[in-house]
């Protein structure tokens, strides 16, 4: 198994470690400790990607279950639902400008939206997709089949 480096010094020897992870968005401040290793020779810190990555789901799970969000974080939750910007916009029946001026500000945002966005961002964090097929078979446009059997 290949040792890892220090990127500063090269040296392999590294002592457990935290990093204060911070993201600022629409006025608020999330902080988190995120684990790494401090190099013994140079004290380069090496941050945990995994660790990283679980501050960042642990932001958007605040974001969709604060309710109220801004701008930034509208287009953070987009981000964690894993949607582009356009794709959203057919999701919503909206344009993709409208899209746009929501992430930027120039537009209110609507609370559907806001809701829509956060549990389709929930759902991702926890792999589930119940609300996006809804939005996804309404976006198809499919017509539903006048005969359905059920097994029950």
């Amino acid at each position: 198994m290949k040792r890892t480096r220090c990127p500063a010094c090269g040296r392999t020897s590294f002592k457990p470690a935290t990093y204060s992870a911070r993201r600022d968005m629409d006025g608020r401040r999330f902080t988190g400790d995120v684990p790494a290793r401090k190099c013994i020779s140079c004290s380069e810190l090496l941050i945990s990607g995994p660790g990283l990555g679980a501050f960042e789901r642990a932001i958007t799970l605040e974001l969709a279950r604060g309710g109220e969000v801004g701008p930034e974080g509208f287009r953070w939750l987009r981000k964690a639902a894993g949607l582009k910007a356009v794709r959203l916009a057919d999701l919503l029946d909206v344009t993709p400008m409208q899209v746009s001026r929501w992430e930027n500000g120039r537009k209110p945002l609507e609370r559907r939206a806001v809701a829509l966005v956060s549990a389709l961002a929930l759902e991702q964090v926890d792999g589930k997709a119940a609300t996006r097929a809804v939005l996804e078979a309404l976006a198809a446009g499919k017509k539903p089949p006048k005969s359905v059997r059920l097994d029950v």
